[in-house]
């Protein structure tokens, strides 16, 4: 069975409405209904969510989103820009060296838009503010 029918199946057994979901998941609606109809595939983590949700093994989603998604031999994330690009060596180092951030950084990529925003907003200025009182700290 397909991951898209999998995610319908389950929420037709909880008798949840597309917008029920789409709350406890912090996602839009039709972001549901495209992974439901299999327009979208939902990345990693959302796969875990849907799975933590549903009260489902992991592995039951997970398997199929592998058939989906295509074989990467080396592990981690594929890259749109210039691998040649020296700032995207400094961010992967950094997310290397700090969990943490690691872990926030994957929690901000899965909020909503405007929160996303907010959030990298919020950073942007508290590292501008940082540079501007270097002498201070």
């Amino acid at each position: 069975m397909s991951l898209s029918k999998k995610l319908r199946e389950l929420r037709d057994k909880q008798n949840w409405s597309q917008e029920t979901l789409a709350n406890m998941m912090n996602m839009h609606r039709s972001t549901v209904s495209r992974y439901e109809t299999g327009k979208a595939i939902p990345n990693y983590q959302t796969v875990i969510r849907f799975a933590e949700v549903y009260n489902v093994e992991k592995d039951y989603l997970v398997e199929e989103l592998d058939q989906l998604l295509p074989n990467v031999e080396a592990p981690g994330f594929v890259l749109k820009e210039n691998p040649e690009d020296p700032d995207i060596g400094l961010i992967l180092k950094l997310v290397e060296l700090e969990p943490e951030l690691k872990k926030a950084l994957v929690d901000l990529s899965l909020i909503g838009p405007k929160r996303r925003s907010f959030y990298a907003d919020g950073i942007v200025n508290f590292i501008k503010l940082d540079k501007r009182h270097k002498d201070k700290m």
